[in-house]
C-alpha cells in the first residue's frame, strides 16, 4: 500500500491551532475540518474549499469551548458536532453546496462530550461518549439521548465497525467496550483491558488500539489479542512517541495510526489473515496528528495536525489504465475505484465479503465486471449501482449488456439475470438462445394495469388493494427451443409457455409485460396476450417490427408498407403508409415520434400521430378522461372509431357512465346512448333519494351488467334484492326462457309449470325443434327429444342422445338415425354410430367416406388389420389433397409407399427426411431424387450433402464442376481421381489451369497445376509472369534442392538488369553475400558494400572492405566514407593488424588523433619483435610510453640504455632498473653488488629478503640493524624458527634465553610473545610449559598491565587443554574471573577446589553444591545423596532405576509426607499400567500383564492411595484395565483383585468427601469417580453373589453392569449378563442379551458398528447403546464364541421363547426391570430400582429389603461397608 502526499488544504499557523476534528461524508463528496477557531470548513472531494460556517455555543456568551469530533449522517445531509461545553449539535446542511444550514437536533448534558460517531446503519441514531464515562445514543426522532452503558472512566475515543451496526469506546483506564445495536444477546460489554491509555482506536477487520507505550495491538471483536507490534524496537531512535489517532480504510484491511511526525501503516495479509507492518511515512515538522479520517471510497486520507495543517494523502495498492479510457485505482485487495477519464465519473467496486478482486473488465464503456475467487461484481456507470453475487465460473462466461437495468450472463447452458443494485440473482433460465432478438427482459419499465388502480384506490379481481400490495413488474421472454417461447415472471417464478409451428427469430415484450410480439422464420408477425393467453396474427412478410418506446404502439414493415397499430388491442385496425426503403429505427423525443427509413441515398422521416400514441398510453394507464380528450380532437376514421369503441368498453368496465355515453354517441350507437341515459337517470335519482353513491344502487349495477352482457351478474343483483319477478321478466324480454324457467324453479315460483308448458308450445309453434328437444332431454324424455331432433334435421344430435344415454330400442329408430347421418354427410358421426351398433364394416366405410382416417385406422387395427396399409396410403393422399404434406409423409412411410413419401417430403421442402427416405430406396429408383436433392443442397450451399447426392445419382462430373466453381480444387481432384483415369484428370486440370492463367488467376491456376503434380509448370508460369516471389515459394516448397540455384540465377538476372537491391536480396538468400559485396564494389557503391559486409560478415568483413576502399580512392576520400559509417576506428585497427602502419598513421593523424598513440605503440611493439630496438624506442616515446621502452632494455639486459631512457623520460622507473639489475646479480651469486644495487634503488627490504632466503643471518642482522632497525626482532624470530626447523632451539632454556634477551632490551611485549610461543608441540614437559607461561603472566602483570588479563586468559585456556584445571582456576581467580574459575573446576570435576574458591560467595557456593549434587545423581550415588540430606533426589533416582523396594525403604526411613509419597505411588501404578499393555501377545506375556495389574492394586492397597484430583485419571485407567480383562485374563485371583480395588475406591470416596471445600472435586469429576466406584462395586457383588450361589442377585448385578459401557466392554457385559440370566433360568432375557453379544462379535470382526441393530433394545432406555466397539473380543477363543452363537441359533427356533422385551409396565420385580430407567433410588446390592414398599435404609445406603437380607444371610456382612451385619426384617 502506497501513501502519497497530495496537498495541504489548510495552511499552518505560527502557534498551536490544532485541527480538532476531520470527517468525510459517506457519499465521499464533502470533507469537513474544524480547528480551535470553532469554524467548520467544507471542502469537496478534490480538496477545494467550498463552504464554511461557525458553530454555536451551548449557552449565549463567550465561545470558550472546542469542537471534539464531527460525524456526517449516513445520508450525508446532516453534520453532528460534539463540543466540550456539554453539547451535541446536529446541523442540517443539505446535499448541495450553498444550502441553508440549520440546527435540527441538539443534546445537552452535564458533562463534556469527548468523542462522537454516527453508525452508517443507524440514520436516526448517533453515539457519543462523555467525560464522566457514559456512552449515549442521540435519538434523532425523539430529540432525546439514551444511555447505552456507563463506566467511571473518561471516554478517550470511539469507532464504528465497517458494517455500521456496532460501536466501540476506549476509556482512560485502558478498558474498551463494544455495543451491538441489532444483537440484544451481545449488547454492551467489556472486551479489552489495554495496558495503557488507548488514545488511538479504530475498528476494521480487527479492533486496533494504541497509546503511549509504543505498542500497536490488534484484537478480535470478542477481545482476543491477535497481534502486538512493539514500534519502539523498529523505529529509528526515539521518533516513536504517543499514538494519538487511528483510521481504517472502508474494507477494514488497512489502518493508519498517527504519531509524532509519522504515520504508521498496517495492512492485513489476505492469505495468512495476519497484520503486517508496511512501514512508516515520516512528515517533518508535523509534531502530532490530532485527527484523521479515511474517505469512504478508500482513495484518500485526511490528516489534521497540531499546527492547523490538514493534509490529503493519496492511498492505493496499485493504479492502472484500462484501454486508455478508464483509470483503475486499487485501494485495497477487495476494493477498486474505476474512473472514466473523459468525464471524471467514478464508481466504487467493493467486495462486501472481503474477497480479493482478481480481474476487472469494462464493457460498452459503461458496465464494470470484476471477479473474485467465489463472487462476481457488476456495476453500472450511469446508475452507479453495484451488485455482488456468489459465482463459481471458469472465465468462459458470456456477458450481455443489452439492458440498462440488468446484466445477463450465459454460462454452462444457463442464463443468469442480475439486476444492478441487488445482491442476489434476479433469476435464471435454461436456454441456449441468447441473441437479443430472441430474448426480451423488462424490469419495472411500466406498471401492470392492476397497479394503476392502486394509485386511485381501485380494486383488482374484485378485491380492494392498497399501495402496500404493489409488487415489482419483472419478466423475461426467451426461447426454450427454436419453436417454443417461455415468458417467466422473475418475481413469482411463474411462467407461460407458447408453442409455435415454426422457428421464432424475434420476440419482445411490451413495457407492461402483458403483451408479447414475436416473428417466425416465415416472416409472420404474431401478438400474444399474456393475461388472456390469446394469440393473434398481425402481419405477413414482416421484415421489421418494434414497440414504440414507452407505449403499446407497434410499428412494422411489410414489403414497401409501413404498418402502425395505434391500438394493438384492435389488430385489424392498421394505419398503412407506403415507403421506398427499409426501416432503420424509431426515434422518440419530447417533440414527437419519428420512423427513420433508409431510402438508399438518403433517409426519410415518417412522423407518427403523437395523439394516437398518447391515447394508447392513456388507455394503458387507465386515464380515460385524458383518452377522451385526445379522441375529441381527432377526425373520425375507422381507426379512431375503433378507439372510441375501446374507450367505451373500458369505461363500461370501470363503471364510468358519462364517458360511456360520449363514446356511444361518437360511434353512432344511439340505442346504447339512450340506455345509458336511462341508467344515468336512475343513478341520479338514487343518489337524491338515498344520499349514497348511485353507482352502488342495485338497479344501476344490474343495468350495467346487462350492458356488458353479463346476465348472471344482473340476475344476482336482482335476486339479492328479492326481485324474482323482475328477474324472470328480464329473461323473458331477452327471450331467455330457459333462464327464466331456471330462476322460477329455484325460487319455487307458482307459475313454473305453466311457464314450461307455454315455452315448449312456443318452441313447437316457432319450429325451434332443437330447443324443444333440449328441453325434453332435461326432462329425461329421450325418445321425444330424438324425434324432435330428427324432425329438425339434426341427426347428429339425435345420435349423440342415443350414445350418451345408451338407448338401444327401438331398432327402427336407430336405423333411421344412422341413415340420416349418412345422408347428411356426417360420415364420422355415422361411423361412430355404426361402431356403437357393432356394424363395423359400415362404420369403416363411413369413416373413409368422411375422411376420418384416424378413427378408420384405429378400427382397422382392431378388426381389419389387412386394410391398415391401404388406409394409411389413402390417409396420406387425403392430406396431400388438403395441402398438409408434412403430415402425409409419415403415413406414406407407414404404408411403405416410399416413392410417394419422398415426393411429399420434397414438396414439403423437408429435404433431410427426403434424403433419409432416398437412402432407403434401391439405387436406380433413387437416382432422380438424389439429383434433385443435390441441386437443392448446392443452391443452399450445403456442398458436402450436394456432393454426396451427385455421386449417389451417378452425376460425378456435376460434383467436379461444382467444386471447381467453388475453388475446392483438392476435393474436385479427389472426386475426379475416384471416377476418371489419371491421364484424363491431368489433361483436364492442365487445360483448366492454362485458361485461368490466361485470365490472370494465377493462384487458382497454381492450385490446379499442383493438384496434378505439375510443379515445374507452376515455376515456369510465375517465371514467365515475373512473379519471382511466388516462383521462389514454389521452389522452396516443392524443389528445395534447387532453391540456392534459383536465388543465384535470379540474383545474376537482377544484377544484369541493374536491379541491385533485388540482386542483393537473392545473393543473401543464396548465402552468397560476398557476391553482393563484390557487386557493389564493382559499381563503386561503397556505402552498400560496407552495409552488406557489416550486416552479414561482421566487423572482420567490414574491415576488409575499408582497406579496399582506402586503397581504391585514397585515405583522404576514403576517410569520408569511413566517418559516415563510423568505421574509422575499425579501419585503423585493421590497418595496424596487417602492418600498414603508414596508412594507419596517416588515417589517425587526419581523422582520429586520439588513436595516434595506440598506432605508434603497435608499431613500436612490431619493431621490438623485429629486434629493431632503436626504432622501437623512438616509437615508444612517440606513443608516450617511455616505461615500455625502459622495460624493453631491461628485458634485453641493456642496463645503460635502460638507465638513460629512465633518467630522461621516466625517472620513477630508475629504482625498478636497479632492482632488476640487483636481482640478476643475486641470481649470479654476487650478493655484495646486489646489496649495493638494492640500496641504490632504496629497497633495503629486498636485500634483507635476499640474505634470509640464503640463510645468511649474520648479514641479515647487520643489514637490519643498519637500515631496518624496526625489523630486528622479526629477523631474530625468523632466525629462531629456522633453528627450530633444523631441530635446534626448542628447549626451555632456548625460550628463556631469548625471552631474557628481549627483557634486557625492555621489549616486554616481544618477550611475552616469545614465552607464549612455547607450546606442547615444542616442549613436552607440562611443568616447563607452565613455568614459561607463568613468566609471561608475571611480565604482563608488572610491565604491561593492559595485557595482563589477555595473557592470563590465554594461559588458563592452554592449561585447561592440558588438564591442569586447578592451576587455570587459580590464574582466573587471580584476575577476578571467579565464575569462570568455578566453571573450570566444575568442568574438571574438581569439586573440592571449587568449594575452596567459592568460599565467601553464597551464589557460587550454591551453584557448586548443585553441580556436585547433579554429579552424584549422574553416578546414581543415592547413599551420598541421603547423607547430604537430599533424600527426595535420592528417591527420584531410585524410582527412575525401578528399585521400588528401596524407594519404599528410604521413604519410610525419611518419613516422607503422604503427598510426597503419593507422587511415587502414582508413578509406580502408571509404570505397572504401561508394563501391562494387554493380552495380544503370547500366553506368558498375558499372564505377566495380569500380574502387573494385580501388583498395581496391591501397591495402592499397601502404600495408600493419593487423594488428589490428578490421581483420578490413573484410577480410571486401572479400573478400565481390570474390568476390561478378557475371559482368559480373569485368573483365579481376579475376583480378589476386584474386591481389593473396590475397597480402595470405597475408602477414597470417603477421603475425597472429607477434603476441605477448596480442594473438593468438581461435579463432573466427582460423578466420574462415583461411576467407577459403582461399576467396580457391582462387578464385585456379581462375583461374591456367584460364590454364595445367589443366582438371582448375580444376574441382577450383571444386568446392572450393562449401564457402564465406558468402563466395561460391551461384549463382555452382554456376555456375562446373558450367561448369568441363563444360569438363573431366564432363557428369553438370556437369548436377547447373548444375541446382542453375537452381533457385537460380528461387528468387532468387521470393525464396523453399522451392522448393529438396536431395535430390540430401543425401549431399554437404561442401557446406553454406543457405536464405539471394543478393540478385542472378551472370549478370545473362536470356539467359545461359536458355542454361544450355536446356542442362540438353537433358541431362535424355540417358539416357547418370546424373543422380545416385555413392556415397561410388565417388568416390575423381574430381571427386565433393570433395563428400564427410573427416578427411584437404586439398590446397593443389585443396582435395581427400589419401590417404596421394599426400601431399606441402612449404613448410609438404600437397598431392596429382600435382596439385602438374602445377601446378608449368606455373607453376614454389609454389602456396602463390609462390616458385620445381621438380617433386618
Amino acid at each position: 500500500m502506497q501513501l502519497k502526499y497530495i496537498e495541504s488544504i489548510t495552511q499552518p499557523t505560527s502557534g498551536c491551532a490544532k485541527v480538532t476534528a476531520v470527517c468525510w461524508a459517506p457519499n465521499g463528496k464533502r470533507l469537513a475540518i474544524c480547528t480551535t477557531d470553532r469554524i467548520v470548513v467544507m471542502f469537496d472531494e478534490n480538496g477545494v474549499k467550498k463552504d464554511k460556517f461557525s458553530t454555536k455555543p451551548a449557552d449565549k456568551g463567550p465561545k470558550n469551548y472546542i469542537v471534539r469530533q464531527m460525524a456526517f449522517s449516513p445520508q450525508s445531509d446532516k453534520l453532528a458536532i460534539a463540543q466540550s461545553d456539554n453539547m451535541v449539535f446536529v446541523y442540517k446542511i443539505g446535499l448541495e453546496w450553498g444550502e441553508k444550514k440549520s440546527i435540527c437536533n441538539k443534546f445537552q448534558h452535564s458533562s463534556s462530550i469527548s468523542c462522537l460517531v454516527w453508525p452508517t446503519k443507524r440514520p436516526n441514531e448517533l453515539a457519543y461518549g462523555l467525560a464522566e464515562g457514559k456512552v449515549k445514543i442521540g435519538q434523532m426522532k425523539t430529540h432525546k439521548p439514551t444511555t447505552i452503558y456507563e463506566t467511571t472512566s473518561y471516554v478517550t475515543a470511539m469507532s464504528c465497525n465497517p458494517t455500521g451496526d456496532a460501536v466501540a469506546s476506549a476509556h482512560l483506564d485502558g478498558t474498551v467496550y463494544v455495543f451491538w445495536f441489532e444483537n440484544s444477546d451481545r449488547g454492551a460489554h467489556l472486551i479489552i483491558r489495554h495496558n495503557c491509555v488507548p488514545f488511538a482506536l479504530a475498528w476494521g477487520s480487527s479492533i486496533v488500539v494504541a497509546g503511549n507505550n509504543n505498542q500497536v495491538v490488534f484484537y478480535d471483536e470478542d477481545g482476543g489479542e491477535e497481534q502486538n507490534f512493539d514500534m519502539s524496537e523498529t523505529s529509528d531512535g526515539n521518533d516513536c512517541r504517543e499514538f494519538t489517532a487511528a483510521a481504517t480504510n472502508p474494507t477494514g484491511d488497512a489502518v493508519v495510526l498517527g504519531n509524532y511526525n509519522s504515520l504508521f501503516i498496517f495492512t492485513r495479509n489476505k492469505d495468512t489473515m495476519s497484520w503486517e507492518d508496511k512501514g512508516i511515512t515520516k512528515v517533518e515538522n508535523m509534531y502530532s496528528v490530532t485527527a484523521m479520517d479515511w474517505k469512504p471510497d478508500g482513495d484518500k486520507l485526511a490528516v489534521g495536525t497540531l499546527c492547523g495543517v490538514a493534509d490529503l494523502y493519496d492511498i492505493c495498492v496499485k493504479r492502472t489504465m484500462y484501454k486508455g479510457g478508464f483509470e483503475m485505482t486499487y485501494v485495497s485487495h477487495s476494493q477498486v475505484i474505476v474512473r472514466r477519464v473523459e468525464n471524471n465519473m467514478r464508481i466504487i467496486i467493493r467486495s462486501q465479503y472481503g474477497r480479493e478482486i482478481l480481474k476487472t473488465n469494462i464493457y460498452k464503456k459503461r458496465y464494470v465486471v470484476a471477479t473474485t475467487a467465489d463472487t462476481l461484481l457488476l456495476g453500472d456507470f450511469e446508475s452507479l449501482k453495484l451488485s455482488e453475487i456468489q459465482w463459481h465460473g471458469n472465465g468462459s462466461e458470456k456477458f450481455i449488456f443489452d439492458y440498462s437495468s440488468a446484466c445477463i450472463i450465459y454460462f454452462a447452458g444457463e442464463v443468469t439475470i442480475i439486476e444492478y443494485g441487488q445482491e442476489e440473482p434476479l433469476g435464471s433460465i435454461r436456454t441456449s438462445f441468447t441473441n437479443s432478438h430472441v430474448l426480451s427482459l423488462r424490469i419495472n419499465e411500466r406498471k401492470p394495469k392492476h397497479l394503476d388502480l392502486i394509485d386511485r384506490g381501485g380494486s383488482f379481481n374484485n378485491q380492494k388493494i392498497v399501495a402496500s400490495d404493489a409488487f415489482d413488474n419483472k419478466k423475461v421472454a426467451f426461447l426454450l427451443d427454436s419453436q417454443t417461447i417461455c415468458v417467466k415472471d422473475l418475481c413469482t417464478q411463474t411462467s407461460v409457455t407458447i408453442a409455435h409451428d415454426s422457428k421464432v427469430d424475434w420476440l419482445e415484450l411490451n413495457g407492461r409485460t402483458d403483451l408479447l410480439l414475436f416473428r417466425d422464420k416465415r416472416r409472420f408477425l404474431h401478438i400474444y396476450n399474456l393475461e388472456l393467453q390469446t394469440r393473434s396474427q398481425l402481419l405477413n412478410f414482416c421484415t421489421y417490427v418494434q414497440w414504440v418506446p414507452n407505449s403499446d404502439v407497434v410499428v412494422a414493415q411489410n414489403r414497401t408498407n409501413l404498418c402502425i397499430w395505434y391500438n394493438i388491442h384492435a389488430p385489424d385496425q392498421i394505419t398503412i403508409h407506403a415507403i421506398k426503403g427499409d426501416i432503420e429505427e424509431i426515434e422518440r423525443s419530447e417533440k414527437g415520434t419519428d420512423v427513420i427509413v433508409d431510402e438508399g441515398m438518403q433517409q426519410a422521416v415518417y412522423p407518427l400521430n403523437e395523439a394516437l400514441i398518447d391515447y394508447g398510453s392513456a388507455m394503458e394507464d387507465q386515464e380515460y378522461i385524458k383518452a377522451m380528450d385526445i379522441l375529441e380532437s381527432l377526425t373520425v376514421t375507422p381507426e379512431v372509431e375503433a378507439m372510441w369503441r375501446q374507450l367505451h368498453a373500458a369505461a363500461i368496465a370501470a363503471g364510468d357512465i358519462r364517458i360511456s355515453q360520449r363514446c356511444a354517441a361518437a360511434t353512432g350507437d344511439m340505442a346504447t346512448r339512450k340506455f345509458l341515459s336511462e341508467v344515468r337517470d336512475i343513478e341520479v335519482k338514487s343518489e337524491a333519494e338515498t344520499g349514497m353513491s348511485g353507482s352502488d344502487y342495485y338497479l344501476v349495477r344490474c343495468k350495467m351488467a346487462l350492458l356488458q352482457k353479463d346476465l348472471h351478474l344482473a340476475e344476482s343483483e336482482l335476486l339479492n334484492q328479492g326481485k324474482v319477478d323482475e328477474c324472470i321478466d328480464m329473461y323473458q324480454k331477452l327471450f331467455k326462457h330457459d333462464e327464466a324457467i331456471r330462476v322460477a324453479e329455484q325460487a319455487r315460483h307458482p307459475d313454473v309449470i305453466e311457464m314450461r308448458q307455454a315455452y315448449f308450445a312456443f318452441l313447437l309453434e316457432s319450429n325451434q325443434e332443437e330447443r324443444a328437444a333440449e328441453l325434453k332431454v332435461r326432462e329425461h324424455d329421450f325418445l321425444q327429444a330424438i324425434k324432435l331432433y330428427m324432425k329438425g334435421g339434426m341427426p347428429g344430435k339425435a345420435a349423440q342422445v342415443i350414445l350418451d344415454h345408451d338407448i338401444q330400442q327401438p331398432v327402427q329408430m336407430l336405423d333411421e338415425v344412422a341413415t340420416a347421418l349418412t345422408r347428411a354427410g356426417m360420415h364420422d358421426k355415422a361411423g361412430d354410430f355404426y361402431e356403437r351398433l357393432n356394424e363395423l364394416q359400415r362404420a369403416l366405410d363411413s369413416y373413409v367416406r368422411g375422411n376420418a382416417f384416424r378413427k378408420a385406422v384405429e378400427l382397422a387395427r382392431k378388426c381389419f388389420p389387412f386394410r391398415v396399409v391401404e388406409l394409411q396410403e389413402h390417409w396420406g393422399d387425403y392430406l396431400v389433397s388438403q395441402k398438409q404434406i408434412d403430415m402425409a409423409i409419415n403415413h406414406y412411410i407407414e404404408a411403405k409407399v416410399y416413392q410417394k413419401a419422398i415426393e411429399a417430403a420434397l414438396t414439403a421442402r423437408q429435404y433431410a427426411k427426403a434424403l433419409q427416405l432416398v437412402d432407403a430406396v434401391d439405387g436406380d429408383a433413387a437416382r432422380p431424387y438424389y439429383k434433385q436433392l443435390a441441386r437443392h443442397y448446392e443452391e443452399n450451399r450445403q456442398y458436402d450433402l450436394a456432393e454426396r447426392c451427385y455421386v449417389s445419382a451417378g452425376q460425378h462430373h456435376l460434383a467436379v464442376e461444382m467444386h471447381t466453381k467453388l475453388g475446392n480444387w483438392e476435393i474436385a481432384h479427389k472426386i475426379a481421381m475416384s471416377y476418371m483415369s489419371e491421364g484424363e484428370v491431368t489433361l483436364l486440370y492442365i487445360n483448366q489451369a492454362q485458361k485461368l492463367e490466361a485470365k490472370g488467376s494465377l493462384k487458382e491456376a497454381e492450385k490446379l497445376y499442383l493438384a496434378v503434380h505439375e510443379k515445374d509448370l507452376v515455376v515456369n508460369m510465375y517465371k514467365k509472369h515475373r512473379r519471382f516471389d511466388d516462383m521462389v515459394r514454389i521452389v522452396q516448397e516443392h524443389r528445395p534442392e534447387m532453391l540456392k540455384e534459383t536465388h543465384q540465377f535470379l540474383a545474376q538476372t537482377m544484377e544484369m538488369e541493374g536491379s541491385l537491391k533485388e540482386a542483393e536480396h537473392h545473393y543473401v538468400e543464396a548465402q552468397e553475400w560476398h557476391s553482393a559485396v563484390s557487386m557493389y564494389r564493382s559499381n563503386e557503391l561503397w556505402d552498400d558494400a560496407i552495409r552488406v559486409a557489416k550486416f552479414h560478415g561482421g566487423i572482420v568483413a567490414c574491415k576488409r572492405v575499408t582497406i579496399a576502399l582506402l586503397m581504391a580512392i585514397g585515405v583522404v576520400e576514403g576517410a569520408k566514407y569511413l566517418t559516415k559509417h563510423g568505421l574509422v576506428e575499425a579501419a585503423l585497427d585493421h590497418a595496424a593488424e596487417n602492418g600498414a602502419y603508414d596508412m594507419a598513421i596517416e588515417l589517425a593523424t587526419q581523422n582520429m588523433p586520439k588513436k595516434l598513440p595506440e598506432v605508434y605503440l603497435k608499431h613500436a611493439l612490431f619493431l621490438e619483435d623485429d629486434e629493431r630496438f632503436g626504432e622501437a624506442e623512438v616509437e615508444f616515446i612517440k606513443a608516450n610510453k617511455p616505461k615500455e621502452a625502459v622495460e624493453m632494455y631491461v628485458h634485453q639486459k641493456d642496463w645503460d640504455n635502460a638507465i638513460r631512457v629512465a633518467e630522461r623520460y621516466e625517472p620513477v622507473s630508475i629504482p625498478d632498473v636497479y632492482a632488476a639489475h640487483a636481482k640478476l646479480m643475486a641470481d649470479e651469486g654476487d650478493f655484495k653488488l646486489a646489496e649495493e644495487l638494492y640500496l641504490s634503488a632504496s629497497r633495503p627490504e629486498l636485500a634483507l629478503a635476499m640474505y634470509q632466503e640464503t640463510n645468511d643471518w649474520s648479514n641479515a642482522l647487520r643489514l637490519a640493524q643498519l637500515h631496518l632497525p624496526h625489523r630486528v626482532a622479526e629477523v631474530n624470530m625468523s632466525y629462531q624458527n629456522s633453528q627450530a626447523r633444523q631441530g635446534k632451539g626448542n628447549t626451555k632454556s632456548d625460550f628463556i634465553k631469548i625471552g631474557k634477551s628481549q627483557e634486557q632490551s625492555k621489549q616486554w611485549g616481544q618477550a611475552i610473545d616469545t614465552y607464549l610461543n612455547a607450546k606442547q608441540n615444542k616442549i613436552e614437559s607440562v611443568a616447563d610449559l607452565e613455568e614459561i607461561w607463568e613468566r609471561a603472566i608475571e611480565l604482563a602483570r608488572n610491565y604491561l598491565p593492559n595485557r595482563h588479563v589477555e595473557v592470563a586468559l590465554e594461559v588458563s585456556r592452554r592449561l585447561v587443554d592440558l588438564n591442569r584445571e586447578e592451576s587455570a582456576a587459580d590464574i582466573l581467580f587471580e584476575i577476578g574471573r571467579h565464575e569462570e574459575a568455578i566453571n573450570v573446576c566444575l568442568a574438571g570435576k574438581h569439586y573440592e577446589k571449587a568449594k575452596q574458591l567459592s568460599h565467601g560467595n553464597a551464589a557460587l557456593r550454591r551453584r557448586v553444591e548443585e553441580a556436585y549434587q547433579g554429579h552424584l545423581v549422574s553416578r546414581e550415588d543415592t547413599k551420598e545423596l541421603v547423607e547430604l540430606g537430599r533424600s527426595d533426589v535420592a528417591i527420584d533416582v531410585l524410582a527412575k532405576k525401578g528399585e521400588w523396594d528401596r524407594v519404599w525403604e528410604v521413604a519410610a526411613k525419611e518419613k516422607l509426607s503422604a503427598a510426597a509419597l503419593g507422587k511415587y505411588i502414582l508413578m509406580r501404578v502408571e509404570e505397572l499400567l504401561r508394563e501391562a499393555p494387554g493380552s495380544n501377545g503370547p500366553k506368558g506375556q498375558a499372564q505377566n500383564a495380569n500380574s502387573r495389574l494385580d501388583e498395581a492394586v496391591r501397591v495402592l492397597q499397601r502404600r495408600g492411595s493419593p487423594v488428589t484430583v490428578q490421581a483420578i485419571d490413573t484410577y480410571r485407567k486401572l479400573v478400565c484395565r481390570i474390568l476390561g480383562r478378557s475371559n482368559e485374563e480373569e485368573h483365579s485371583e481376579h475376583a480378589s483383585t476386584v474386591n481389593s480395588l473396590r475397597e480402595i475406591l470405597f475408602k477414597l470416596a470417603g477421603q475425597y468427601r472429607s477434603l476441605p471445600s477448596n480442594q473438593q472435586l468438581d461435579k463432573k469429576t466427582n460423578a466420574e469417580f462415583l461411576e467407577m466406584l459403582m461399576a467396580v462395586h457391582y462387578q464385585n457383588m456379581m462375583y461374591t453373589c456367584r460364590s454364595y450361589n445367589l443366582r438371582d442377585l448375580s444376574a441382577k448385578c450383571s444386568v446392572t453392569l450393562l449401564k457402564y459401557p465406558d468402563l466395561i466392554p460391551q461384549d463382555k457385559a452382554f456376555y456375562q449378563a446373558g450367561m448369568a440370566c441363563r444360569e438363573q433360568g431366564n432363557i428369553n432375557l438370556s437369548f436377547l442379551l447373548l444375541n446382542r453379544y453375537v452381533d457385537l462379535t460380528e461387528a468387532i470382526d468387521a470393525s464396523d458398528s453399522s451392522f448393529l441393530d438396536n431395535t430390540e433394545f430401543q425401549d431399554a432406555d437404561a442401557i446406553p447403546l454406543q457405536d464405539t466397539l471394543p478393540k478385542r473380543h472378551y472370549l478370545d477363543s473362536e470356539d467359545d464364541r461359536e458355542e454361544v452363537r450355536t446356542w442362540v441359533l438353537s433358541v431362535v427356533t424355540d417358539s416357547s421363547v418370546e424373543q422380545r422385551l416385555p413392556p415397561r409396565e410388565q417388568s416390575r420385580n423381574t430381571l427386565y426391570e433393570g433395563l428400564y430407567s427410573s427416578e427411584r433410588p437404586t439398590c446397593i446390592v443389585t443396582g435395581y430400582q427400589i419401590h417404596p414398599a421394599d426400601m431399606l435404609e441402612v449404613n448410609n445406603s438404600t437397598a431392596n429389603r429382600r435382596d439385602w437380607n438374602a445377601y446378608v444371610v449368606k455373607s453376614r456382612a454389609c454389602p456396602w461397608t463390609g462390616q458385620a451385619q445381621n438380617p433386618l426384617y
